[in-house]
């Protein structure tokens, strides 16, 4: 440059210090542009990388409004500092889309606030400032933004530094304006970009702070839904992976299919050889389902994606394989085979694989599938089940049941109706049994054998038998305070009744309750007596000493019934329903005929159950039978309507013998 230049340069950095003010709030507001910009989008990474076009327009739009400002402030578009800098990091951020967008709304700003006067000079500046931003994008876009180094930001520094000066050294030589105002410019420039340089650094800071806080984020959402021990992706993975299947398939079922490979002896595997070597046993599992002979199997088929269900269990998804493909093609055998040739090494207990193929898109959401898995592997002990949807909604039937078994046992509450049993001579009420009568949410019937096969399935039968005592002892106090007489049944098995602290504890809680023995009956099967132990004939003679009837249910249809009468002090034989239906043979007669002597001899009283129709009363009555239940009479009804029932026979036989 001239030496006069370099005159009028020093004079005017002088005189530029008293803009310094000026200067530092538009630097300001360019911060606060990018932190906004980072709030907003949060992904810094993803920003640069994505909305190019978009960062320069808002960059451009930004610089626009502080031309407007900066110019009604110091009265002259000249003194505007900021554009250069905008103008740079749109070329540096957004490449050649970015910083031709920010370029052409800062030329149109310049062009309406300044005229045309010295604009090409103007635009030409600003195109090296922005061609300077550009030739970095590449480089700068290949760099991970949480690892920039101080050597890069120096680099991109210098980078800034040479696009202030080279546009003023370029226009002088070319000599279109004059050495003065060239030198004014360049003064403005040199001053400007040496402030401008903290403030570069400052958004390069920015950026690596907001770019580590995302890789931490996506770090720690990593760990949560990724398996500790096998590594793999987990049920949370699991789920995100589902819905996407389901928004890919419009939730159409039978198009994918999830095979779940459950070690169901993992906790006798844990008590031998120690959580370490079951651990190592999963990740064993987890390599042999991708890179073994079983991942072969799976890959010559699907694209499969492994995740880990629980810690008992792991689920392979196989795209675009229904289970009906699985089931033909018999993959699951081919698949066991080659799981467990790795995983059996002959020095103790092998593990056992159980194997449950669920179709992907079975439920409306991913939750659904999910849930559908965990009742399946709760509910079946079979090696291989392919969980069609039919079986699904029993799996969900028995876990709405599971549900209301447990609000049961918490209230002592289980719906119970009442068979009524009736004297056959007087036809009076004498007694009834209580039946489950359990209904599901939409108010349909529920079997109660389904109730039972719940209870037993969840170990909660003698907590099941004992709500249902509570529940009966206090039906009985208001079967009894309606003045009717016989006891209210309710049925037991020999598991319950073999407890060493049943009888002692139901005869105190019949103390507490006031209710006498002789109002309450237990009813066991015949069958459940095939367990002979002392501790139940123990049980018995007590229960017996304090009145409480006891009751064969069943009668006729176990084994050694003989046997059972001599051994157990029952007090009342009830002959199954499925002999009074054949009461019209003869030698079923003879049968009856034959119950009812053995009961006599053992001063049992006998009742008939399952009475449908006057032949079979007459039969009955002819035979020497005095007591009966069944529908002929009545069905089983709640507690209110078996004491209207018993009132109204006894005012009917009040009348007939009257």
């Amino acid at each position: 440059m001239h030496s006069e230049m370099w005159e009028l340069l020093s004079l005017d950095l002088a005189i530029n210090a008293s803009l310094l003010p000026i200067v530092l709030l538009q630097y300001v507001a360019l911060v606060g542009i990018f932190s906004t910009l980072l709030m907003l989008r949060q992904d810094a990474q993803r920003l640069i990388q994505s909305k190019k076009i978009l960062l320069g327009l808002i960059l451009g739009v930004s610089n626009a409004a502080l031309i407007a400002l900066a110019s009604q402030f110091m009265q002259t578009p000249v003194k505007v500092f900021l554009s250069s800098d905008m103008l740079f990091l749109a070329g540096l951020l957004g490449g050649w889309w970015g910083g031709i967008s920010c370029l052409v709304l800062v030329a149109l700003a310049r062009f309406c606030i300044g005229g045309v006067g010295q604009f090409e000079e103007a635009l030409f500046s600003f195109s090296l400032m922005t061609l300077g931003g550009v030739l970095l994008h590449r480089w700068f876009e290949s760099r991970r933004l949480g690892d920039l180094t101080f050597k890069d930001m120096a680099l991109v520094l210098l980078v800034r530094l040479g696009a202030a000066i080279a546009p003023m050294q370029v226009i002088d030589w070319m000599g279109s304006v004059s050495s003065v105002i060239t030198a004014q410019l360049l003064s403005l420039r040199l001053a400007t970009t040496l402030l401008s340089l903290p403030m570069l650094i400052l958004i390069f800071a920015m950026l690596r702070r907001e770019a580590r806080y995302q890789q931490a984020q996506r770090r720690l959402l990593q760990l949560a839904v990724t398996d500790p021990i096998t590594r793999l992706p987990n049920r949370r993975a699991l789920g995100s992976y589902l819905d996407q299947l389901l928004v890919r398939t419009g939730q159409r079922p039978g198009i994918h299919s999830l095979i779940v490979i459950k070690i169901i002896n993992l906790k006798d595997l844990v008590a031998i050889h120690s959580h370490d070597w079951t651990d190592q046993l999963l990740v064993s599992l987890a390599e042999a389902l991708d890179t073994g002979a079983a991942g072969q199997v799976l890959h010559a088929c699907s694209v499969p994606r492994r995740f880990m269900f629980s810690d008992l269990s792991l689920v392979v998804a196989l795209p675009n394989r229904s289970i009906h493909f699985i089931e033909e093609s018999r993959l699951i055998a081919t698949l066991q085979a080659a799981l467990l040739d790795p995983l059996t090494d002959g020095s103790g207990l092998s593990p056992k694989l159980q194997f449950c193929v669920v179709d992907a898109c079975a439920g409306a959401s991913a939750n659904i599938t999910l849930r559908n898995i965990s009742l399946a592997l709760q509910d079946s002990r079979q090696p291989v089940r392919y969980l069609r949807q039919s079986l699904i909604e029993r799996a969900q039937s028995k876990e709405q049941i599971r549900l209301q078994l447990l609000e049961w046992l918490r209230l002592d509450n289980p719906p119970l109706h009442y068979q009524p049993k009736f004297c056959l001579e007087r036809r009076t009420v004498v007694g009834a049994e209580a039946l489950l009568r359990a209904r599901d949410s939409q108010g349909q019937a529920i079997s109660p054998l389904l109730v039972l096969d719940v209870v037993r399935h969840q170990d909660l039968l003698q907590a099941f038998e004992w709500a249902t005592i509570e529940a009966v002892i206090r039906d009985a106090h208001l079967y009894s305070a309606a003045g009717l007489p016989g006891p209210l049944a309710v049925n037991v098995s020999a598991t319950t009744l073999s407890d060493v602290n049943f009888a002692t504890r139901l005869i105190q809680r019949l103390a507490s309750a006031g209710l006498p023995g002789q109002r309450l009956a237990l009813e066991l099967t015949e069958n459940t007596l095939l367990l002979d132990t002392r501790q139940v004939a123990r049980n018995m003679l007590l229960l017996k000493e304090h009145k409480v009837a006891l009751a064969l249910d069943d009668f006729g249809t176990g084994y050694s019934a003989l046997s059972i009468l001599a051994k157990y002090p029952f007090g009342e034989v009830k002959i199954d329903h499925s002999m009074i239906s054949l009461l019209h043979y003869e030698r079923m007669r003879t049968a009856v005929s034959i119950a009812q002597e053995s009961a006599r001899l053992y001063q049992a009283t006998l009742t008939a159950e399952g009475v449908e129709t006057q032949e079979q009363i007459d039969i009955l009555t002819s035979i020497g039978i005095g007591y009966a239940q069944g529908y002929f009479f009545s069905p089983a009804v709640p507690l209110a309507e078996l004491t209207e029932l018993g009132l109204a026979a006894e005012q009917c036989s009040r009348d007939r013998s009257g």
